[in-house]
C-alpha cells in the first residue's frame, strides 16, 4: 500500500484486494491516510473484500449458485438438503423474487429496494418466508465476498412483523383420541362406506408420534408385532413439486425404533395380515398412496367437526397435533424425557424439553410433594 501525490495536487492511495490492484483518490493527504488505516484494519480483521463484484453479479446468478450449494451440501455444509426443502426454496423464488430481482445487480439490492418489495405481499406469512430466504441468500453473498453487508439481516428494520399464530397447538386426551378414530373410520367422504384403517391410523399416530410423511411411507416390514411391538421408522413419502416420492431417510436422517401400544399392535396385525412385506401399511380405500391434503380435507377435518358436535370441548386440531398427543399421553404416564424424545423423533432430548416444556410444568410440584413425603415419613423402627 502506498500514498502518492498526483500532478493535480490530489493524493492517491494504492492498495490490493484479492490480489487485484485498487486505488482511491482524495483531496488531502489526511483523508488518504485515514482510508489507508481503514484498509489495514479491514485486512487485519479478515473483512477486506472487493465489493465491486456485487455490481457485476446478477441476483439470478446468485440464486443459482446458492440453491446449487443447498442441493449439494445444505445450508451448513454438512449434508445435502432434502428435495422437499429445495423445492420449497425454488417455489418461493419463482413466486415472490424472480420478477422483482432477477436481473438486478447484487449491489443494487438495497434496504430501500427490499422494503418496496415487501409492500407487494398480501400475506404476512408469505412475506416472512420470502424475507427469510432473501436474508439467507444475501448472507451467502456476503460470505462469498460479493457484497460487504446483508441488507436483509434485520426483520425489524425491514418492517417484517412476526405473524400471530392462527391457533395454539393442541393435544387430545385418550378418550378424545378414541372418539376421533371412530369418526375417521366411519365418516368423511366415505360415509356409509367404513374404512377402519383410517381409525387405526389415527390411533397409531396419536400413540407413536410419527409424522405424516413417516406414517404414509410406513411399510409392513417395518413392523415387529408380538410381545414387544415396535415400528422401525426408516422411510417417508413426501410431496416434491406435486409428485409423491419415497425417501429412505427420515427428517432426523437416521432410523428410529418406536414402541407400539399392545392394543394398537393387535389391530395392526389384523390389518396387515396377508400384505406383502414391501406394501404400505396405510393406503386409501382404493389402495393408493395417501396425500396429506386429500386426507385432511376429506377425512380428518370432517371427523374433527363431528367430534366437536358431540363434545364442545373437543379442540381444533390438525394431523400434526397427534404427535403432541402421543408425547402428552406418554408424559402423563411418567415417561422420562429420553423416551419422549424417541416418540417425537427429535435429535436431542433438549429439543423435546423446549418444545413440550409446558407438559413438564407440573413436575415441579409433583417433585416437591415427593420430597416432602420422604421428609415427613415416620422414621423406620430400629
Amino acid at each position: 500500500m502506498a500514498i502518492n501525490r498526483l500532478p493535480n495536487g490530489m493524493y492517491q492511495h494504492d492498495y490490493r484486494v484479492d490480489e487485484q490492484r485498487r486505488y482511491k483518490r482524495f483531496r488531502t493527504k489526511a483523508e488518504a491516510q485515514a482510508h489507508e488505516l481503514e484498509i489495514r484494519i479491514a485486512k487485519a480483521g479478515g473483512t477486506l473484500m472487493d465489493t465491486r463484484k456485487g455490481g457485476k453479479i446478477r441476483f439470478h446468478d446468485l440464486y443459482l449458485e446458492w440453491v446449487g450449494r443447498i442441493e449439494r451440501v445444505g445450508a451448513r455444509g454438512a449434508r445435502p438438503a432434502s428435495p422437499v426443502t429445495v423445492a420449497g426454496y425454488r417455489r418461493i423464488y419463482e413466486s415472490h423474487m424472480r420478477r422483482h430481482f432477477e436481473n438486478r445487480a447484487l449491489a443494487t439490492v438495497t434496504l430501500t429496494v427490499i422494503n418496496e418489495w415487501l409492500k407487494t405481499f398480501s400475506s404476512d406469512d408469505a412475506r416472512r418466508r420470502a424475507y427469510r430466504q432473501l436474508g439467507r441468500m444475501l448472507q451467502f453473498a456476503v460470505d462469498s465476498g460479493y457484497i460487504a453487508a446483508n441488507p436483509a439481516r434485520n426483520a425489524t428494520i425491514n418492517n417484517v412483523p412476526t405473524p400471530s399464530p392462527t391457533r395454539e397447538p393442541a393435544a387430545l386426551t385418550a378418550p378424545q383420541l378414541k372418539t376421533l378414530a371412530e369418526q375417521a373410520a366411519g365418516g368423511g367422504r366415505y360415509a356409509g362406506r367404513s374404512h377402519d384403517a383410517y381409525g387405526l391410523m389415527i390411533l397409531f399416530a396419536g400413540t407413536t408420534g410419527l409424522r405424516w410423511s413417516e406414517i404414509s411411507g410406513l411399510k409392513v416390514d417395518a413392523l415387529t408385532l408380538g410381545d414387544s411391538p415396535e415400528a422401525v421408522v426408516r422411510t417417508t413419502l413426501v410431496p416434491v413439486d406435486g409428485r409423491l416420492e419415497f425417501r429412505t431417510t427420515t427428517k432426523g436422517r437416521k432410523p428410529r425404533v418406536v414402541p407400539i401400544p399392545p392394543s394398537v399392535a393387535v389391530e395392526l396385525e389384523a390389518h396387515v395380515k396377508g400384505k406383502p412385506a414391501k406394501a404400505l401399511v396405510f393406503t386409501s380405500p382404493s389402495g393408493a398412496e395417501l396425500r396429506s391434503s386429500n386426507f385432511a380435507r376429506r377425512v380428518f377435518h370432517p371427523a374433527v367437526k363431528r367430534c366437536q358436535a358431540l363434545d364442545p370441548t373437543f379442540p381444533e386440531i390438525v394431523f400434526h397435533d397427534l404427535r403432541r398427543t402421543a408425547v402428552t399421553l406418554a408424559i402423563s404416564t411418567g415417561t422420562n424425557p429420553k423416551m419422549a424424545q424417541l416418540l417425537a423423533g427429535h435429535s436431542s432430548a433438549v429439543t423435546t424439553m423446549d418444545v413440550y416444556a409446558q407438559l413438564f410444568a407440573h413436575d415441579g410440584q409433583s417433585s416437591a410433594r415427593a420430597v416432602d413425603a420422604l421428609l415427613t415419613a415416620p422414621a423406620a423402627a430400629k
